[in-house]
Formats: C-alpha cells, structure tokens, sequence
C-alpha cells in the first residue's frame, strides 16, 4: 500500500550545498556508466498539481550531463496523439541503450489526469492501470530500469502556493478546479498509485512540500536505484510463462496440394477482380469511419507473401495505405525493445499499414536462430498479445496472415527462381539453409498461433501451393473482415 504521507524536514541551506556536491559527482558518474550499458534507463517525475515536477526535472538536468539526459515533457493530448493508441507517444520517446530519459506526465499521470477530467470512466482507468503494469513489465523484462517518483503535497501547501501566483500569469484556472476537488484527485491518485506499484516497478512517493528535501530524496532515489541496476551482471525478469493457447493447434507441416485441387485461373481472376472492387468501396467507408487497419503478413520463403500484398493493394488509393518490409534490426532499433520499431509505425486513424514480415520474428527466425533466449520468446507471446489489443482497444482492425507451403512446392519455386532471371535475385543460400530447420520452423509456428490467435486478433492460415486461390482467399478474408467491422461500427453510431 503507496501512503503519501511522507515527512518532508527542513535542511540548512549550507548542508543542502554540501549534499549537492556529492550527489552532483556521484550521478555523473553514474551516467557515465550507463552509457556503457546496453539498456537504458527511463525516469518517470509525476505528481500532484504545484508539487514541483518541473523543477526538480530542471535540477537533475543541471545536476547531470545534459547531453546524455532527454527530457519527454506531455502536455494534453495533440491532435496526432489523439489518432494513436494511448501509449504510443511515450514507446515512440523510449531511449534506446545507454541512454537515460526523463518522463514529465507520463502514462500514469496522463491516466489520472483525464479520469478527473471526465475523459475516461472508471472502469476504463482500471483497465488502463492493467495495461500500465503490462507496459512497464515488458521493459524492467528486457532490462531496462524504470523509477519511478510521485511528488506529493498536502492540501494547505496547495493553497499557499496558489495563493503566491494568483495575481501572476503563471496561474490557471485549473488550478482553483485542483483545489476544490482535491479530496477527490487524492484518492484516485492513491487508488491508481497502489494497482500500478509493483514488486520490480513501484512508485516512490516524496513529499513536495519543501525544495531542498525534495530534490535530493528524488536524486538519492535515483542514485540508490542506478548502483543497484549497474551492479547486477545480468538484469532481472519476471518468470517467463507463455500463455495457455487460446486457439487450435494447427498442422503447418502440410502435403503437396493434389494437382486435382488446381483452381481455375480465369475463374480466380473474375473473382479476384469482384473481390478488389469491393475492397476498395470498403476502404473509402474505412477512411470516413476513421478506422485504421494494421495487417501482418507472415509466411515460408517463397509463399507469396509479396503477392499477396501487391493484389491487396492494387485497387486501392495510394494515400490509404503503406507496405512496411521487416528486414534485419538497425543497429538503432537493436537499441530498443523490439516492438519499439513496430508502435513507431502503426497508422493512424483511417490509415492502414502492412507489415511485409513483423514483430512475430521474436517468436520464429529470432527464436528458431537463438536471436532471442528462451526466456525472451517465452515472454514474447504474453507481450504480443498485449500489443494487439491495445490495437484494437483503439478500434484497429487487425489481421494476421500465415502463409503456408509445403515443403515440396517450395523446393520446386526455389528451383524456379534460379531459372528465372527476374527472380533470381529473391534467392540466396540462406534460404537453403532455412529449409535444413523446417521442422524447426513448423514448431515455432504452430506455438506462434495457437497462443496468439484471439479473437480480437486472430490469424488466417492460407495454403499458397495454388498461388492464385491463395490471393482470392486472403482478399476475401480482407473483405468480410472489413464488412464485419463497418456494420459493428454503424451498429454503435
């Protein structure tokens, strides 16, 4: 249980400067050996109203190497924000390795914030507060440190400091509406403060009454938790579970299509041209409704998957979509959490985005390849699923592709490709080489979807040994995603 109660002495001015120097030596140090860490450090400032955030935020910048601190101030929510999901302005900020950020209105606070405001229900903030102790979860698991302060004053503080700028154009009058509610933000600050403190990310409240005591209790919280961090050899996680399935298991490892199976190719063309024409009526009515689409297409090498995608996108506007490749992290997006470079892409609403390859390489080629260690893609899945559904919470349509092949048929394409001068360059060893872990991969996937497959993102596995039925089939999954989606929709309008 948080208490904001916290004592808040007064200390001399010339013991406050003795502290400050050795405080100020011991935190550029630290910083300087975070910069030799391959994880970063992520700060969060919150608390209540006048209780001093932003100049203790301003102390810690001139107390610590400025050039290797950022400062990620929020204010309410811009327009572009507001076309996001919740928590992709503060992912989109995420400091990669080594480096050291500081949060001034953060994800909690934000929450609180617009549960005063009448913004967002109860209910909601509680579902919110699940999702915070998801988000930081995913981070301290990667190794990264979070601290987190709140800055707390009573109510006669808050008075008197209103009283100082009320004549002052420094004063708001938000802030009367803060005084006059303030029994009321107290107790949802505090009921809000006890679901997201956790064993490995709990809230450190400091009184905010007097500055000196503020500023170093803040700075000796982050010194104390930075010597911690910087000593352990490997950094801790949570117990990595992956999650019960939530689908039928599939059987990947499929035979060779019977060549009595072929569809008819003048009959899969006519429906795939009906099938395009309705996809590009729906994508209009998409846009309106202000609905964003995220599409992730994976799939065995030479599957078709870039196939797919071009007919997909044919008939529609060129403004409506984008197709984002997934190749090899940069050695900035290796820098981050590996969903990071995902949220940073996501459309926004009424857009809609395809990822060629996606952040399910954490749970195939990364694990199949020991990229990632057990633990990592273990804990992936329960990550992913989180993911998603903060998506679709933001009323995304979310659609998940396999593209399967057997093992015969792609051997037969490789083959093809070499002969075929235009193709030759989509073949390299390394896609022999992937055909020597098939089994491998057929394991993988099978555990990929029947733990990621729900129902507000499920996947659709489309056999491509028939290139043309396969494009039929993902358009028409498209198609009757996208009905479903505009008569809930209308439904609720």
């Amino acid at each position: 249980m948080i208490s904001l109660s916290q004592p808040a002495p007064k200390i001399p001015k010339e013991e406050y400067k003795a502290r400050v120097r050795d405080l100020r030596a011991e935190l550029l140090q630290l910083q300087q050996q975070v910069r030799h860490r391959n994880k970063p450090v992520i700060i969060v400032i919150a608390g209540d109203d006048r209780s001093g955030r932003h100049e203790t935020i301003n102390t810690l910048s001139a107390w610590m190497d400025p050039r290797f601190l950022s400062v990620n101030a929020y204010g309410p929510s811009q327009y572009e924000d507001d076309r996001k999901p919740f928590f992709w302005r503060f992912w989109r900020d995420l400091p990669g390795a080594g480096q050291i950020a500081i949060y001034l209105r953060d994800w909690t606070s934000t929450s609180i914030v617009q549960y005063l405001n009448g913004e967002i229900d109860a209910e909601k903030l509680r579902r919110r507060e699940s999702y915070i102790r998801n988000f930081e979860q995913k981070h301290t698991d990667d190794g990264a440190l979070m601290i987190k302060c709140w800055l707390h004053i009573g109510e006669d503080v808050l008075r008197e400091r209103l009283a100082e700028v009320r004549d002052t154009p420094y004063f708001d009058v938000k802030d009367e509406l803060a005084l006059k509610n303030y029994p009321h933000a107290i107790e949802a600050i505090q009921n809000t403060l006890n679901a997201t403190s956790t064993h490995r990310n709990h809230w450190h409240v400091v009184n905010g009454a007097d500055d000196r005591h503020r500023n170093l209790q803040v700075a000796e919280i982050i010194k104390i938790q930075l010597q911690q961090w910087l000593a352990q050899d490997t950094p801790q996680s949570s117990e990595s579970i992956a999650p019960l399935p939530v689908a039928p298991r599939p059987a990947i490892n499929m035979a060779p299509e019977s060549s009595d199976n072929k569809p008819d190719k003048s009959d899969a063309k006519t429906r795939l041209k009906k099938l395009q024409t309705k996809l590009r009526k729906l994508t209009f009515q998409l846009r309106e409704r202000n609905i964003p689409v995220v599409m992730a297409f994976e799939g065995w090498d030479a599957a078709g998957k870039g196939g797919a995608i071009r007919r997909l996108v044919a008939p529609l506007d060129a403004g409506f979509y984008r197709i984002k490749p997934i190749a090899k992290p940069t050695e900035e997006e290796y820098a981050h959490h590996y969903l990071w470079r995902f949220w940073r892409d996501i459309p926004q609403n009424g857009q809609m985005t395809l990822f060629d390859r996606s952040w399910y390489g954490r749970v195939l080629v990364e694990r199949v390849e020991g990229f990632a260690s057990e633990t990592e893609w273990l804990r992936a899945y329960k990550e992913i699923n989180d993911f998603e559904e903060q998506l679709t919470i933001h009323n995304s349509v979310v659609l998940k592709f396999w593209l399967n092949i057997s093992n015969q048929e792609q051997l037969q394409r490789f083959q093809d490709r070499e002969q075929t001068p235009y193709k030759q360059y989509k073949i390299t060893d390394e896609d022999y080489r992937n055909r020597e872990r098939w089994d491998d991969y057929v394991t993988a996937v099978e555990d990929m979807i029947e733990r990621t497959s729900t129902p507000h993102a499920p996947w659709t596995v489309v056999s491509t040994d028939f290139k043309d039925r396969a494009r039929v089939q993902v358009l028409e999954t498209v198609v009757n995603a996208f009905k479903a989606r505009l008569k809930v929709d209308s439904a609720t309008d």
